[in-house]
């Protein structure tokens, strides 16, 4: 159980850190990053032991990320695309572009099809994952933001 949840919960916190680093954050900011990238790949195993769909657990574990940029974002006054492109950077399914791109140029249309249909699925969970946090997080402080009637 341990090595199946911290050490890539660990890991997921330490890639992200370089791609921190990018961004131009700083000590205490790259903290946070860490923090939020442990949190989204955690909450993407979490998702992955109950069995979830693996394209839903995508978007699940991105939207977790989103809000918590979202929130980590104005805490330390800090745009949010510098929290959340980091935050979210454990869940690019890197290997499977590599082998789709291997297929490609091996001129193995089935592994190309196969793991270049995966890449797309989870890049559009990704991506709708995000969208709907921030379409959310958006609309619950405008409406927290809204002066009462009286």
């Amino acid at each position: 159980m341990i090595k199946s949840f911290v050490l890539p919960v660990l890991w997921a916190a330490l890639s992200s850190l370089g791609f921190g680093m990018i961004f131009g954050l700083r000590t205490k900011k790259l903290l946070y990053v860490a923090l939020g990238s442990a949190l989204t790949w955690l909450a993407y195993l979490i998702c992955m032991e109950l069995n979830t769909y693996e394209v839903s657990a995508y978007a699940i574990a991105a939207g977790i990320g989103t809000v918590y940029s979202e929130i980590m974002a104005r805490v330390i006054k800090t745009p949010v695309t510098a929290f959340v492109i980091p935050v979210n950077i454990p869940l690019v399914p890197g290997a499977s572009l590599f082998h789709s791109l291997l297929g490609l140029m091996q001129r193995d249309n089935a592994r190309f099809l196969e793991r270049g249909k995966y890449c797309l699925a989870a890049a559009c969970a990704m991506a709708l994952g995000i969208f709907i946090a921030t379409m959310l997080f958006k609309f619950v402080k405008s409406v927290a933001d809204r002066p009462k009637n009286r």
